[in-house]
């Protein structure tokens, strides 16, 4: 990036992380979540039910009931909006924008079609965006929180794409004692991480890429202190979401950490103008728009953590443009 590149990107990234513009999308959690646990009360038996579909799905996949439990969580997210938006008329024209905005289309990067050329180059051009923005400068202070009393802390971001995040994190926490991992199903996206930390890591800080499924981390018990997902989950419906937060939660012993997307108007134009500014290619920019699209609210998290089975749960949002939560058992 030019100097002069740098010079505009690093004063609007500080402006759009200072100044949230998404201000209805934020009045909307924050009713979402003054209503979750009152949903949580008087649903008892669909949290069980959610609770043991869940459980089968961590011991044995193979009789795993997505559909099932793709329909009773509808139900619920729908219940807590009713719930929500009760007699306040003025929130619930918020929620029916909300809901307008809302897409499950897929994005180019998803898409069967599209040639393994151009995902390896969002992938890329993701990366290029999050370091304009300064992206992963404010996710490494959330992942350091997290382990903050750990030596020697293991860490594994999950559905990592091409290892940008943890390849940032190897290169400037002050923490060298972290062990890092990043993981992805993808085996293109395995080996493009594993070129970029081969060329780019610097020595003597553990960092491996491996193949892995996000929603099949059982394997893991034991063996990882904090499961990390960045800017991931909007690529997922809300059953994988779950089903990651559900093993991550009994795998890690400090819990999970999920950062992405936050849904709203602002976050459309913060993708709007980075993109534009950062890397103007347009499968990206269009993608952009997209991941808005399908992304959270931090409630959504929140309804998906507890019923994974957390017993903490922080959901918040991140600037203008990001969802965070963080759960833990």
């Amino acid at each position: 990036m030019s100097t002069f590149h740098s010079a505009l990107m690093t004063p609007l990234a500080g402006r759009i992380a200072a100044q949230s513009t998404a201000p209805l999308a934020l009045r909307l959690d924050a009713a979402l979540q003054a209503a979750l646990p009152t949903l949580l009360a008087q649903e008892p038996d669909a949290v069980e039910r959610v609770a043991d579909l869940l459980d089968t799905a961590a011991h044995a996949p193979d009789r795993a009931d997505l559909p099932t439990l793709a329909k009773l969580l509808r139900r619920l997210q729908t219940q807590l909006r009713d719930l929500a938006c009760a007699n306040k008329p003025g929130l619930r024209a918020i929620e029916l924008a909300d809901r307008l905005l809302r897409s499950t289309r897929p994005e180019i990067m998803d898409a069967a079609w599209a040639p393994a050329w151009l995902h390896a180059a969002e992938m890329r051009w993701l990366d290029q965006f999050n370091l304009d923005l300064g992206n992963y400068a404010r996710w490494q202070a959330l992942l350091l929180d997290a382990v903050a009393d750990l030596p020697d802390a293991r860490i594994e971001d999950v559905a990592a794409g091409g290892a940008g995040f943890l390849l940032w994190v190897a290169q400037h926490s002050p923490r060298p004692d972290l062990q890092l991992t990043a993981s992805d199903y993808s085996s293109d996206y395995v080996a493009l991480g594993q070129r970029a930390v081969a060329l780019s890591a610097p020595d003597g800080v553990p960092l491996a890429v491996v193949q892995r499924d996000a929603t099949q981390l059982a394997q893991l018990a034991g063996q990882v202190d904090l499961i990390v997902c960045t800017q991931a989950t909007h690529h997922m419906p809300p059953e994988l979401i779950a089903r990651l937060l559900h093993q991550g939660l009994r795998a890690a012993t400090r819990g999970v950490l999920v950062i992405d997307v936050l849904r709203s108007a602002g976050a459309m134009l913060a993708a709007s103008v980075g993109t534009n500014l950062s890397t103007p290619a347009p499968p990206l920019m269009i993608d952009a728009m997209q991941s808005v699209r399908r992304g959270f609210l931090p409630a959504e998290f929140a309804l998906l953590a507890h019923l994974a089975g957390a017993r903490h749960v922080h959901a918040s949002a991140h600037g203008p443009a990001y969802a965070v939560v963080r759960a833990w058992r």
